[in-house]
């Protein structure tokens, strides 16, 4: 599998192939890009400018096939917001384009003296001057790069906001696809790569063709019959949803006499699917001219007091800004809902340590608490009532994210999935399992199944342990891509392992695993979920064990 290296100071380019003794399934993809980071750290790691720490995006041997829940590119490198690792995933159809155009990954180096665009074709790596697009927001440069290389290209562009070292910058993929919450969109800025293009028509291999075939068919029919793939299929989509008070963020989680979320009753007319190729779900669907994922609307709603939700998702996708990361930061700085539009204009092209231009200082003297793990703000979903979610926030070596473990209420005797219980106990999960519960071996069991799939370029929104993907199932469609079979559990510990030993390296330890004191002292006020509150000891004691469980050090 190859993977082309790209050196931006010295423009020049290599291709790397992978260890012929290394599994089928891993050669070329997420946890060669990790250990690949983990050796360019390893002298003097510690001090590195995440921006001059490499920068992968990885599809792997699996990921850009045509399969269900295949469609995933991943970005690994520094976060600007943690100073840790930084891994994250986006959906549609940039990793088949990049399979297309012969590679596995693209690595970048260094930084580039002016603007570039990346052109991968061929397997090769070209540096093309992208002065031109620079100033450009993410559609217009799309729009342009499309038109120059072909309306088949796979483009992925920062906006204004990654141009200008917004530290919770995105990447946009194909359009409608981000790579979310850790900064990506700022890293390529200070590398001064505007894109990364893929033009090629090449197939990538796979093994059983016959099989792909038969699991492709399988999973279709059994979409219907699984209450969340059918939810993610559907209009809205799970993307809108409505919360009970507690269940998700209102007002920098004070909020909790409100509900949550969104009104999926009030979504503006569907526009289309953004889809994933190969796969039938069509989870990601198009709202007021945007494409709408998992988190966006509730944490620019209710999360940042946002006056219209969906105008701003759209504004975060044109600008290149992490939803999350700004909703967070628009909170904790009491910036008021009518001054929000004008903010969110205004921080894409201004840089400071907040984003939040000339009024930085006032505002942090008079800001409520920033709600972050590891310097990422959390996702708009509450730990207070899912404890277990909220262990997975504290120890994951990325930070808070709302896919580093299922969530609890899934697993809950009255209000879960009872359907996905014999799979639960089937990775190894006690279930039903109380809502409240700590239980963080179970969470162990959860997090590696989780770390796995991303480790393999598998989509979590279509698999084990709640969606039609079993983990036998996944077992025989990696088989099916590349003639081997995984040991998913066993690659997810491996990942976290790696994720935090560069962690490690960049002094974030123990003592970082934790969350806002605010979790632990104000009880959830109103509704089913009345007096939910972390026990700050029970919950420290949960993830020692957590930690321990997952082979981490103390």
């Amino acid at each position: 599998m190859a993977v082309a290296h790209v050196d931006l100071s010295a423009r020049t380019a290599w291709t790397a192939t992978s260890d012929p003794a290394a599994p089928a399934y891993v050669r070329g993809g997420p946890l060669e890009a990790l250990e690949g980071l983990l050796a360019a750290l390893s002298d003097g790691g510690e001090d590195i400018d995440p921006v001059d720490a490499p920068v992968a995006l990885v599809a792997g041997p699996v990921a850009g096939v045509a399969g269900p829940g295949l469609a995933r590119i991943t970005a690994i490198g520094l976060s600007p917001l943690s100073g840790g690792i930084a891994d994250t995933r986006a959906e549609g159809p940039f990793a088949a384009g990049l399979r297309r155009a012969g590679l596995t990954g693209i690595v970048l180096h260094g930084r580039a003296p002016e603007p570039v665009t990346a052109l991968v074709q061929d397997g090769t790596v070209t540096l093309v001057p992208a002065g031109d697009l620079w100033g450009m927001e993410t559609g217009a440069a799309t729009d342009a790069l499309t038109r120059r290389h072909g309306a088949d290209a796979a483009v992925a562009v920062i906006g204004p906001a990654g141009e200008h070292g917004v530290r919770y910058a995105t990447v946009v993929t194909c359009r409608d696809h981000p790579l979310p919450r850790h900064g990506f969109g700022a890293l390529l800025g200070g590398k001064r790569v505007k894109a990364v293009v893929c033009v090629g028509r090449s197939e990538p291999y796979v093994a059983d063709p016959d099989a792909l075939t038969r699991i492709t068919a399988a999973y279709a029919d059994a979409v219907p019959e699984n209450t969340l793939a059918a939810w993610q299929r559907g209009t809205p989509g799970f993307a809108v949803w409505r919360g009970e008070p507690g269940y998700a963020n209102v007002a920098n989680f004070t909020g909790t006499r409100t509900p949550g979320g969104v009104d999926p009753t009030a979504a503006p007319a569907l526009e289309r699917v953004a889809a994933c190729p190969g796969c039938p779900t069509d989870c990601v669907k198009v709202y007021a001219g945007a494409a709408v994922h998992q988190e966006s609307l509730a944490a620019l709603g209710p999360g940042a007091g946002g006056p219209d939700p969906w105008a701003l998702n759209a504004r975060c996708l044109q600008l290149g800004l992490d939803p999350v990361s700004l909703a967070g930061t628009l909170a904790a700085a009491g910036i008021p809902s009518d001054a929000i539009p004008d903010t969110v204009e205004r921080l894409a092209y201004r840089r400071d340590d907040t984003g939040l231009g000339d009024g930085a200082a006032r505002l942090r003297a008079t800001a409520d608490a920033p709600m972050v793990g590891k310097g990422v703000e959390l996702p708009p979903f509450d730990p207070r009532v899912q404890p277990n979610l909220g262990l997975g926030f504290a120890v994951a070596p990325v930070g808070p994210r709302y896919d580093i473990v299922e969530h609890d209420l899934d697993f809950d005797a009255e209000r879960g999935m009872p359907a996905c219980f014999p799979e639960a106990r089937r990775v190894g999960v006690e279930v039903p399992r109380p809502l409240g519960r700590l239980d963080p071996a179970g969470t162990a069991v959860l997090m590696r199944l989780w770390s796995g799939l991303d480790a393999l370029g598998v989509c979590l929104f279509a698999a084990t342990p709640t969606r039609p993907l079993t983990l036998g199932d996944v077992e025989d469609l990696v088989e099916a891509v590349t003639g081997e079979r995984p040991d998913v559990l066993g690659l997810g510990a491996r990942r976290l392992s790696l994720q935090r030993r560069v962690n490690h390296l960049r002094g974030l330890g123990p003592e970082h695993d934790t969350l806002p004191e605010r979790f632990f002292t104000e009880p959830v006020q109103s509704g089913p979920y009345a007096g939910a509150v972390l026990d700050r000891a029970s919950f420290d004691r949960a993830v020692d064990v957590l930690r321990e469980q997952l082979g981490f050090p103390s």
